[in-house]
């Protein structure tokens, strides 16, 4: 997704997942924050989706918060 980085307007709650699974796919080690801007949403709401999404087994984190990336399982 070419725009990716630009702040998104209107998304639907199943498509910030897909799109926060896109952006860690594209850099692994993209923050929480950047995401936040990405889907012009709070860190906080970020950060409760990546928790979601490693609780369901869905992606993990390799490594330590600075200096470690994301790994979609």
């Amino acid at each position: 997704m070419a725009g990716l980085y630009k702040k998104l307007d209107f998304v639907l709650p199943m498509d910030k997942l897909k799109i926060i699974l896109e952006a860690m796919q594209q850099n692994p080690k993209v923050s929480a924050a950047r995401i936040a801007i990405i889907l012009g949403i709070s860190s906080r709401s970020v950060e409760k989706r990546i928790r979601t999404m490693r609780e369901n087994g869905i992606i993990r984190r390799i490594g330590p918060d600075k200096g470690g990336y994301w790994e979609i399982i």
